[in-house]
């Protein structure tokens, strides 16, 4: 048996997420579903981190093990002529039993993307939000109140699993084109929907001029009734994972 670690990336937005569910085409299920012709056996995948329906991926990853000859040059191109277009894996290698890439991974980074016009061609990569007003320095100056480690509960949407909501954030960033804003956040650890509520939020407070320490109120009150609205989810991407 070998343990494998696949590097992909894929556009979320044809899949319900990632995670194999009833009646509906995620990304797990149709890429365990090429691991199965290839190795004809039932051959789970484990991801360095779910998302959400409409949710993209720039650098995924995800190990399995297989008991096989095929060296991971050969895994590549048999998993890319199984799976849709929509799914890509860049690189397959082979890792240490001790591996996990949910729990061996030390930071992760998410990118938001928005668009200052509509376009039809971005709907389903970038979001839009028609008549807020977007101030870069304000976006950044609220954003550092986020590093550090913090109770990030308020921000998620379900920690009723979850043995600790504590998250340390180690870089925020916006910036800004001529069509273009973009968030990025780097953290150990993210729940569900913290990005998405983050980012919207963020616009809340750009949007109603509010002062960049209403995040820190958010953080320290934990009250729901501060936050913005949960961005949508075309937005998203998942941009990196550190090992």
């Amino acid at each position: 048996m070998k343990k494998f670690l696949l590097h992909f990336s894929y556009d979320g937005h044809p899949f319900h997420g990632w995670q194999i569910q009833k009646d509906t085409l995620t990304i797990q299920q149709v890429m365990e579903k090429a691991l199965f012709q290839i190795f004809k056996v039932e051959t789970p995948l484990t991801v360095s981190g779910r998302t959400d329906a409409g949710v993209h991926a720039l650098n995924q990853y995800a190990h399995f093990t297989a008991k096989t000859r095929m060296e991971p040059e050969n895994i590549i191109p048999a998993i890319n002529s199984i799976i849709p277009k929509a799914i890509y894996i860049k690189e397959c290698t082979v890792v240490d039993d001790a591996f996990h890439a949910r729990f061996s991974a030390k930071k992760r980074t998410y990118m938001y993307k928005i668009m200052k016009e509509f376009s039809p061609f971005e709907r389903l990569y970038a979001s839009y939000f028609l008549h807020k007003k977007l101030s870069l320095p304000l976006l950044q100056r609220a954003s550092e109140y986020l590093l550090g480690t913090h109770d990030f509960n308020v921000f998620a949407h379900d920690t009723s699993q979850l043995t600790s909501t504590q998250c340390t954030v180690d870089s925020v960033d916006w910036s800004e084109t001529d069509t273009h804003f973009t968030f990025e956040i780097c953290a150990n650890r993210f729940m569900h929907n913290m990005v998405r509520r983050i980012v919207g939020t963020l616009l809340h407070i750009s949007h109603e001029g509010l002062e960049p320490e209403h995040i820190d109120k958010i953080l320290s009150d934990q009250d729901y009734n501060l936050l913005g609205m949960t961005a949508p989810p075309q937005g998203l991407y998942l941009f990196e994972v550190t090992y």
